[in-house]
């Protein structure tokens, strides 16, 4: 460190280590010299934003620390209880995940209109850092917002805020900030700040962005179906691979989804969303893992009959949730996992009731999670059409509280100008 080199100095161990821990202080200290914040938040109201800390275990953390899942931990029974399926229910609910995507839909809008500010403040109200950046699923704290409808109730409710930015007058990195003048001008080199006020209008957001999340679910619904027509072919696509005599590059089945897209997006008379190849890639992912669950309930439900295959697939699905379900990853996670179920080797298990020794067939139980996958797209294209009907509660909401406001504002504008006339009738003629 620094040219120094520890073991050869004539001191004391305790000397030594001491001086390795004010090296490394040293360095760590460097280092955050390096990232200098060119904007400083505040808040008028003095509200204090605070990410929360969700305990995440070492060997479960990614790079975008957001609550684990609850599919990621595994049952200490074998049970099933009500607490574990509603949560089931919401980490795959396709409402939430339209929500999800019109929040993150909406701030790369504002990102591209040189808004950051706003959507950082809709980052530290989801309590959700880096959300934008987020290709995944299952990004919101559920704890917090239970319902797809929780946020915008919220949001609605919510007075007006003011974030005062400041910013630095100086040179940064090359670029002269608000036209400072002479880049050696040494009068200028000092941290002048210019505060910036701007104003958020929860209430109006929320408007907005339930504009957007009508507009994705309409694409939703011819999304939906393009993923059903690709999923219905994957099987017969493997078949024919393995008949032909696949090479060890080529993949198990033609993906031919993202395909679809790209061609009906060039035909499609209108715009579509910033972040829809996006969407898509997270639809197919959440409904293989929607399609799991059911699949995982119905071999529950169906006992002896299907006990051996609940067993298998339970297991292969722990052990891989958290590689391709949970957390900011790659694309193609969907496939991916399809094709790991289909080179699984298939097993002998015996059964804990009869001690019978029943085979295991992966490939059988990825045909029954491609027919449930079909079943649970048609179900999610017949939800995602009725989101203007879904939204009118929260209109009325929203018009009642801005008609609160109205009222307010027309109260206070009348009480300054009674103030104003009672001044005018106390002062005289010449004053």
């Amino acid at each position: 460190m620094n040219g120094i080199t520890i073991n050869r100095l004539p001191f004391c161990p305790l000397l030594q280590l001491f001086l390795l821990i004010c090296v490394g202080v040293g360095t760590i200290g460097s280092c955050k010299a390096f990232t200098v914040p060119t904007f400083h938040y505040t808040s008028s109201s003095n509200v204090v934003f605070k990410v929360i800390d969700y305990n995440i275990p070492n060997d479960r953390k990614r790079h975008f620390e957001f609550p684990i899942n609850f599919a990621s931990r595994k049952p200490n029974n074998e049970n099933y209880d009500e607490n574990a399926l509603l949560n089931n229910l919401k980490r795959t609910c396709i409402k939430q995940f339209l929500t999800q995507r019109a929040f993150q839909s909406f701030m790369f809008l504002l990102t591209d209109l040189r808004d950051p500010h706003t959507s950082d403040w809709i980052e530290r109200f989801l309590d959700t850092p880096s959300l934008l950046e987020y290709h995944g699923t299952g990004a919101f704290n559920m704890t917090k917002f239970e319902n797809w409808d929780s946020y915008f109730i919220e949001m609605i409710q919510m007075p007006m805020e003011q974030i005062v930015v400041q910013a630095r007058r100086s040179q940064t990195r090359g670029r002269r900030l608000f036209n400072s003048g002479s880049k050696n001008n040494p009068y200028l080199q000092q941290d002048h700040l210019v505060e910036v006020s701007i104003e958020i209008n929860p209430s109006s957001l929320a408007s907005r962005i339930m504009a957007v999340r009508e507009q994705i679910s309409r694409e939703f619904c011819i999304d939906l179906d393009l993923i059903r027509l690709a999923s219905n072919e994957i099987l017969s696509s493997y078949e024919e691979n393995m008949k032909s005599g696949r090479s060890g590059d080529q993949p198990l089945y033609e993906r031919t989804a993202m395909i679809s897209l790209t061609n009906n997006i060039a035909m499609e008379d209108f715009v579509s969303s910033p972040i829809r190849k996006g969407s898509f890639d997270l639809l197919q992912l959440l409904s293989l893992h929607e399609s799991i669950h059911r699949v995982l309930r119905w071999y529950k439900d169906a006992g002896s009959g299907k006990e051996v295959s609940f067993v298998w697939l339970r297991d292969y699905y722990f052990d891989n949730v958290a590689e391709y379900f949970d957390g900011c990853q790659r694309y193609g996670r969907a496939d991916d996992f399809l094709e790991g179920l289909f080179q699984a080797v298939p097993t002998i298990r015996t059964t804990g009731v009869n001690v019978k020794n029943k085979l295991v067939d992966p490939l059988a139980i990825a045909s029954d999670i491609l027919d449930m996958r079909a079943q649970v797209l048609m179900e999610w294209r017949d939800i995602v059409q009725h989101t203007a009907q879904d939204h009118i509660g929260l209109r009325k909401n929203l018009l009642t509280q801005q008609a609160k406001e109205w009222t307010q504002e027309a109260v206070d504008g009348l009480q300054l100008d009674v103030a104003a006339a009672s001044n005018d009738s106390e002062m005289g003629s010449f004053e």
